[in-house]
């Protein structure tokens, strides 16, 4: 059946309930938005009992299926929602391609999980569901949709937010919806009809910025030395391993490599995108990276990591946040090598 983005949600409830619905992504607050609108449009249309499941360890599959066969002493439509909060063993999987089959007009069952939408939608259960059932991808926003996603949320508060405060606002909570929603829905109360400015929001907002390695490596490929610093400071801030950190710049750093020599050899960068799987929407960033940082500069670039990472497991770095906000610079602009890891380490 139909694969929708969790923006194209409401639009199918208002035609018409289907018998099943498949809700995954790793953002929790759209997931749970999602949810939350298919439970509203369910109870106006007549599906007045509810039944939550949590997929463990000790889950008894026989309930559910007797659930699903069963008639209701209370309803005589029912909404079933089954949440996947761990990794499926095999006989759980088997159990869940059988659920296409103990589908009724008056059920609508709803599985729904953190799992990555794309990870998730290659399982052999999601397979054998999706033909019966609209399919609906949580993803995280990127930087401009989450500017849409603040302005449409400040809307419907009748919120007026100056373009500064949009800016304030979406830097501080980037990456995490709810605590944008929390702010927004807290300004509604508190500043009525009255128009917000970056001052006014200033003395509202703590840092709920939370964010992935895989976006402070967005950030650094398109050369925005504010916002990749701030991803890395609270990245280290969430505790996040320096190991992995450095993964993800060696990552971008050796695809850097290999798109630079096969350009220069005379191969498209779009054939050398696609031989290493960049997907099409982080490819203009690999592009605004190639513009700074020539073949030899990449060079300097992945010695300077292998020095960071004797350093770092010799127990030799002094300070870690300025050794890491050190390499993250050196991605944004090339500068004069007047300091290196490399030379303290030789040091």
């Amino acid at each position: 059946m139909q694969k929708l983005y969790a923006n194209q949600l409401a639009a199918q409830l208002s035609q018409g309930l289907a018998g099943c619905y498949l809700i995954f992504g790793e953002e929790p607050l759209q997931k749970l938005e999602a949810i939350d609108a298919l439970r509203q449009a369910a109870k106006q249309q007549g599906y007045d009992e509810r039944l939550s499941f949590t997929l463990d360890s000790q889950f008894d599959w026989a309930q559910l299926h007797n659930e699903l066969s069963a008639m209701s002493l209370f309803s005589a439509k029912r909404l079933i929602e089954l949440e996947l909060s761990q990794k499926l063993s095999a006989a759980a999987s088997d159990q869940l391609k059988q659920l296409a089959h103990s589908l009724s007009a008056d059920i609508v069952l709803v599985l729904h999980g953190q799992r990555g939408f794309g990870e998730v939608s290659k399982l052999a259960w999601f397979k054998q569901l999706q033909q019966v059932a609209i399919q609906v991808a949580i993803y995280p926003l990127d930087d401009r949709q989450a500017r849409q996603w603040l302005q449409q949320r400040a809307n419907v508060l009748n919120l007026r937010l100056s373009a500064d405060a949009f800016s304030l606002l979406q830097h501080h909570s980037a990456g995490n919806l709810l605590a944008a929603r929390q702010e927004l829905e807290k300004l509604a109360l508190t500043h009525p009809n009255q128009m917000v400015d970056a001052a006014v929001l200033a003395n509202f907002l703590a840092d709920h910025s939370s964010f992935t390695v895989f976006q402070l490596g967005d950030a650094i490929l398109a050369g925005d030395g504010q916002q990749a610093l701030h991803r890395l400071h609270r990245l280290l801030q969430q505790d996040m391993e320096p190991a992995i950190i450095i993964w993800q710049l060696q990552k971008d750093l050796q695809q850097l490599q290999q798109l630079q020599y096969q350009q220069q050899q005379g191969i498209a960068p779009a054939q050398t995108f696609k031989q290493l799987a960049i997907w099409p929407k982080r490819q203009p960033l690999y592009q605004q990276a190639l513009q700074r940082l020539s073949l030899n500069y990449l060079d300097y670039l992945l010695q300077e990591l292998a020095a960071f990472d004797r350093l770092y497991k010799g127990g030799q770095l002094a300070d870690l946040t300025t050794a890491l906000s050190h390499l993250v610079c050196l991605f944004i602009k090339p500068v004069p090598r007047t300091y290196s890891l490399q030379q303290q380490h030789d040091d």
